[in-house]
């Protein structure tokens, strides 16, 4: 006879930690939130550790997940549920509440239809990229590791509008090199002003056909255990000299430099085929 099929472990291990990614996200909006009421900026510095914390919670499940060879169907599921809010409406929210309080003092006063537009672009492109990888991927091997994303992951995405939140408030503290007082203002103000039109950028990337690698696994996977270390060793030695530039730097490199490197079969794709006539 039969033994009938065991239903998913609800509260597996893996589950637990993508709920805490999701209690992160919530955190980050309520701090967003505090932020305004309390006018207390600094609230949203908080809210982009929340952000960081949840990314690498992200990280966490899926590896979890795959070395118990319990990946589920519910966890997957829940996976993208959590990720919609955690890195498709927190960092949107995030990224905008700071040029909304922040903005008048440097003198930025920009349309205020642009940035309602912009965060709900990103938030719709975000779930939008999760509900295609769902429908791309519900036939695949649940323990099996995705090497490369069609289309920017939504944690890579956001990982660019939460680098600069936490940039906004650590620039002054940089001692890697002088920074002068002319130079803070403009990188202030021009994170500030570039934040919109990221949003709406990354949100477009997110959908896009352009391949991205799985950050975690470009990172583990070598063959030459030297090397692997070596990448570790230099990712925590920037992250400890310089936290704040160094996330930047990492979420625009990860961002851009698939795209620049694809752009060439985009533009040969794009081309329009010679008439036969």
């Amino acid at each position: 006879m039969d033994s009938e099929p065991r239903p998913p472990q609800v509260l597996s291990p893996q589950n637990l930690v993508t709920l805490g990614n999701l209690a992160c996200g919530v955190v980050a909006i309520l701090l967003c939130v505090t932020a305004i009421l309390e006018n207390d900026p600094h609230r949203l510095y908080e809210g982009g550790l929340y952000l960081v914390l949840a990314n690498v919670l992200d990280a966490v499940d899926g590896k979890l997940a795959r070395m118990t060879g319990s990946a589920s169907p519910l966890g997957a599921q829940l996976d993208s549920l959590a990720d919609c809010v955690t890195f498709g409406v927190a960092p949107a929210i995030l990224s905008i509440t700071l040029l909304r309080v922040m903005g008048p003092e440097l003198g930025i006063h920009m349309h205020p239809r642009f940035m309602v537009i912009a965060p709900v672009i990103f938030s719709c492109c975000a779930v939008l990229r999760l509900a295609r990888f769902n429908l791309d991927h519900e036939v695949e091997d649940l323990n099996a590791e995705h090497a490369h994303f069609i289309g920017l992951p939504s944690p890579g995405a956001a990982s660019l509008p939460i680098a600069l939140v936490l940039f906004f408030f650590g620039v002054e503290d940089i001692d890697l090199f002088h920074v002068s007082e002319q130079a803070i203002f403009s990188l202030k103000y021009w994170s500030l002003v570039s934040i919109p039109f990221l949003l709406i950028g990354l949100g477009l990337l997110m959908v896009s056909r352009v391949p991205y690698p799985h950050f975690f696994s470009w990172m583990t996977r070598s063959h030459r255990p030297v090397k692997t270390l070596a990448k570790f060793v230099v990712l925590l030695g920037l992250l400890f000299l310089e936290p704040e530039f160094a996330m930047v730097m990492m979420a625009v490199l990860f961002v851009f430099v698939p795209l620049l490197r694809d752009l060439p079969s985009l533009f040969r794709n794009t081309q329009v085929p010679p008439s036969s006539h």
